[in-house]
């Protein structure tokens, strides 16, 4: 049970932290339907991510967006080997 929490811990941590970086990156990405770019647009960009779903009405402009999109899918590929040998040491 520890590990499924500290994987659930793990994924929202990473949510939060993604859409914080994606608000300060803001300049870097394009939304299709608005231009109105919010926390919570930022939430719904980084939640896709992390859940393998991927974007939405959202898109990278910025070869530093770019970056750290790719950063995150990465992350969220590796969760198993992250939460299982990492969080159990």
């Amino acid at each position: 049970m520890k590990l499924v929490f500290r994987t659930f811990i793990f994924h929202i941590l990473c949510i939060i932290v993604f859409a914080i970086i994606y608000l300060n990156l803001s300049e870097g990405f394009h939304f299709i339907e608005t231009n109105n770019k919010t926390m919570i647009d930022f939430l719904l960009l980084s939640t896709s991510i992390q859940s393998g779903v991927g974007f939405s009405n959202i898109y990278t402009l910025s070869y530093n967006s770019k970056i750290v999109v790719i950063i995150q899918q990465m992350l969220m590929l590796f969760t198993h080997i992250i939460t299982l040998y990492i969080l159990t040491i």
